[in-house]
């Protein structure tokens, strides 16, 4: 072991500089590598985890190795491996959805390569697993952010599933190295059980003692973002700094940067297909500007919350709950890789509850749920399209999509000519799979109840999350956070300047309903019976105005206020398309909410009110309905045009309380334009994500 700790160690000065020594537990876990041992390498964010695989890999290629295999989650932490590997003249290629133009290239020259990045998802790949299958000499595989192979991780993901399905068939000679910072005692156990229990574990202090903790009060989404606005213009620390901001969806992250760049900060929105106004994916033009400190704020879903490395990220602030603990310690410990003292400041609201339980109930993997797939799927011996099983199901696509996967990646379903087919070689256990499925649901709860008691804790931030981590030092006191410290960084100020601006700008979060162009079946909608582009008033049931509306419909009465605020926003809009006559959607649960509010505009607007569409039956309720094929169906065979009514060549305002999925408008309008000019649709409210 000697040669190897030597030679180890002049590669990390060669690349690093001379004054370069490793951190403690680095070079123990490059010699279990060189023996070949499973080795599992738990360590804090910026501890250099990556130094120690690529001078493993550095060191089994001047041994005559074939290529490393590493698996990363995320375009972005692929990028910042490659440069990692740069500084060890390592030649490293990645693979991903990103350079399909250059795969076949890639592929045909991979034994010349040192490593291979490539994501989970790839090892679904016939291309792929042929292409590994024809390597030579493989001698390491590396799972980064292994805690994502674990059901009982933070970020569990299908995909890596076949990791450890890929690892089960290779020769026990391969050294396999798993690396994360958050990976608790169950965790670890679960990981050890999927790996073997011979898993060599590396386990180092998790504490970060250059990132202080400060926990906001509850705040409205207004006061965060003047606060947010506030501290980064005049603030003497976040004012000179770049940082990311997190959100828990798209929309707000999109909310949140158009009101931070009116105040001339320079930032972008982050997210999974994000786009320009072309429709083009900007994802990498956003991460590289952020990454050469060209934008100076990031506003981004957890898409950015895993390994993602920039040196010199001195805040990370969070807009809204993260979804529980671990990931919080995962996120904040994207500032601060540099060493010197970052901010992490949590803020968060009454609505952030409500999301993450959406979360938790969208990860649920009900077991009946799959015993009825699977025999559904079984009644049909050349398979099913996703499609084709969504008419049999109220589940949603995204949910529908997340069920197949599962079943697909545990190898009891596989795919012929696109469609879904039963594998005879594998048995669902229902019974099995629901006892696992209650015991995840109700660890995802109590974490999330524990993210609630830290929100309140008066003690030790840092320390309260070591002990969630089961951290080796989760004894010591971080000495940093706002409670340790005794003093708040970033004080919430009475007098914010930008609390106005923040309230008015909230509350006038307009919104487009665009018109649908085909049916629920996929069948192409007439355009004659499509509606044309409508408003929302807002497009955020939790802002100001959004809470307003939403307490007065639950209370099935608009007050005179909303009254006047809806009908001078729509004066316009009436003007410019002459509209002439207006028609509520009709509702046996809200009987004169919407009447009355229609009622209302026509007489201010000189309009034709006119009860033109009939509700024939009660139904369902449409949120109830998770698919557009349950929904688009729902409407229809309960809503009907009333014949008695004359609208023809009319101009209609067709006005509702809430829109979600748009079936309803689409229904309703196809109906109407039967006989009128134009339909112009109109909600109070968008509640859709």
């Amino acid at each position: 072991m000697t040669n190897i700790t030597t030679r180890a160690t002049e590669l990390l000065k060669e690349s690093y500089g001379d004054n370069s020594a490793f951190r403690e537990g680095q070079l123990e876990a490059i010699q279990a590598i060189m023996k070949k041992e499973k080795t599992l390498v738990i360590q804090k964010t910026g501890w250099g985890k990556s130094i120690v695989y690529f001078i493993a890999t550095k060191l089994l290629r001047e041994q005559g190795s074939g290529p490393a295999i590493i698996i990363s989650p995320l375009l972005a932490l692929m990028h910042n491996q490659i440069e990692a590997a740069a500084k060890l003249g390592l030649n490293v290629v990645t693979i991903n959805s990103n350079n399909r133009d250059e795969w076949d290239e890639i592929y045909a020259n991979l034994q010349q390569t040192d490593a291979v990045i490539v994501s989970p998802e790839k090892l679904s790949s016939p291309d792929f697993i042929e292409a590994l299958t024809n390597l030579r000499d493989i001698e390491l595989i590396v799972v980064d952010e292994a805690h994502s192979i674990s059901d009982w991780g933070h970020d569990f993901r299908p995909d890596y599933q076949r990791i450890v399905r890929l690892l089960k068939t290779l020769p026990d000679s391969i050294a396999v190295l798993g690396t994360t910072a958050t990976a608790n005692d169950r965790v670890i156990e679960d990981i050890k059980a999927q790996l073997g229990h011979d898993l060599n574990v590396f386990r180092g202090d998790l504490m970060r003692h250059n990132i202080s903790i400060q926990v906001n009060p509850v705040q409205s989404k207004a006061e965060r973002l003047a606060f947010v606005t506030d501290a980064l213009t005049h603030h003497p620390f976040l004012s000179a700094q770049q940082g990311i901001i997190y959100c828990l969806t798209k929309r707000e992250c999109e909310d949140v940067t158009t009101f931070i760049q009116q105040h001339d900060i320079s930032c972008e929105a982050y997210y999974s297909g994000v786009q320009n106004a072309l429709g083009e994916s900007i994802e990498q033009e956003v991460l590289e500007r952020f990454h050469t400190g060209q934008t100076r704020v990031i506003v981004a879903t957890v898409k950015l919350g895993m390994g993602y490395d920039k040196a010199n990220i001195g805040f990370v602030i969070h807009y809204q709950l993260p979804q529980n603990l671990i990931s919080y310690y995962q996120q904040i410990g994207r500032a601060g890789r540099n060493g010197k003292p970052a901010l992490a400041i949590l803020l968060h609201g009454d609505e952030d509850e409500e999301i993450i339980k959406s979360f938790i109930d969208s990860a649920y993997k009900d077991p009946s749920l799959l015993s009825d797939i699977l025999k559904l799927i079984a009644n049909y011996p050349k398979g099913l399209s996703r499609n084709e099983i969504l008419q049999h199901f109220n589940l949603n696509v995204t949910k529908l999509s997340s069920v197949l996967k599962y079943l697909f990646v545990h190898e009891y379903i596989y795919m012929d000519k696109r469609k879904y087919v039963i594998n005879p070689n594998e048995t669902f256990d229902e019974r099995a799979s629901k006892k696992l499925q209650q015991q995840l649901n109700d660890t995802r709860i109590a974490e999330l109840d524990n993210l609630k008691r830290f929100v309140n804790y008066d003690g030790c931030y840092m320390q309260y999350i070591a002990n969630e981590l089961d951290a080796p030092d989760l004894k010591e006191k971080c000495g940093i956070c706002k409670h340790c410290k005794g003093r708040t960084f970033i004080p919430t100020r009475e007098d914010n300047p930008y609390l106005e601006q923040a309230t008015a700008y909230k509350n006038k979060l307009h919104g487009e309903i665009e018109p649908r162009k085909r049916h629920a079946n996929n069948k192409k909608l007439d355009e004659a019976l499509r509606y044309m582009p409508g408003w929302t008033y807002t497009t955020d049931p939790y802002s100001p105005i959004g809470k307003r509306f939403m307490a007065e419909r639950a209370n099935q009465h608009y007050s005179e206020k909303t009254m006047i605020t809806i009908s001078n926003f729509l004066a316009e809009h009436i003007q410019t398309h002459q509209i002439d006559t207006i028609v509520p959607v009709p509702n046996k649960r809200y009987p004169a909410l919407v009447n009355e509010l229609a009622q209302y505009i026509a007489r201010e607007h000189g309009l034709n009110y006119v009860e033109a569409l009939d509700k024939t039956r009660p139904g369902h309720i449409q949120s109830d309905m998770h698919n557009s094929i349950m929904q688009e169906q729902n409407i229809t065979d309960t809503l009907a045009l009333n014949e008695s009514v004359e609208i023809t060549d009319k101009n209609i305002l067709l006005i509702d309380s809430i829109v979600n999925s748009r079936w309803t408008m689409t229904v309703a309008a196809s109906l109407l334009l039967q006989q009128a000019n134009a339909v112009y649709p109109f909600a109070l409210v968008n509640v859709g994500g």
